[in-house]
């Protein structure tokens, strides 16, 4: 039983070091949003009590959103009148909402304090490492500094997602 899930985090710690356009490292917000991790801190522990699947929620979201096009918070991409999004494909319609709104708590404060700054992306990898260590889980260091994508296509989720 517990190897699966070791091979699961292996799979998910892969996707963090994976490049992206910009140069990713572990302090790349101490410049520019230096509350990033108290502010990320406190809305995690005030989401984990009030809603305790969050953590693992959480991992589901990461997992889904890495798994297809690499860690670009393209799962977050709501859909319109005009395109379905990633959210909307067949494996992701039981993924539950506490994760969506964990993360559109942590985006709002952290546009309050640093406009801008902060990517999407970041902060689903830091929520998911910082929830798996709140609940008994290993601790990693998460590069930052990931872009989210602009772009989600729910076509490609279920080519590329096992079930």
């Amino acid at each position: 039983m517990a190897f699966p899930n070791l091979a699961l985090l292996f799979t998910l710690f892969s996707f963090l070091f994976r490049s992206t356009q910009s140069k990713l490292s572990a302090d790349y917000y101490n410049k520019t949003c230096p509350k990033f991790q108290n502010i990320m801190q406190t809305i995690l522990a005030e989401k984990q009590l009030s809603a305790p699947t969050t953590a693992a929620a959480t991992l589901r979201v990461f997992f889904h959103d890495c798994f297809v096009n690499g860690c670009d918070s393209s799962l977050l991409i709501a859909s319109n009148a005009f395109n379905k999004s990633e959210r909307d494909a067949n494996v992701n319609l039981s993924v539950a909402g506490d994760a969506f709104d964990l993360i559109t708590r942590v985006k709002t404060a952290l546009e309050l304090e640093c406009p801008g700054v902060v990517s999407c992306s970041d902060i689903l990898a830091v929520s998911a490492r910082d929830l798996v260590v709140t609940v008994g889980g290993p601790f990693y260091e998460v590069v930052l500094g990931r872009k989210d994508s602009r772009e989600s296509n729910p076509s490609i989720v279920d080519k590329n997602l096992p079930e």
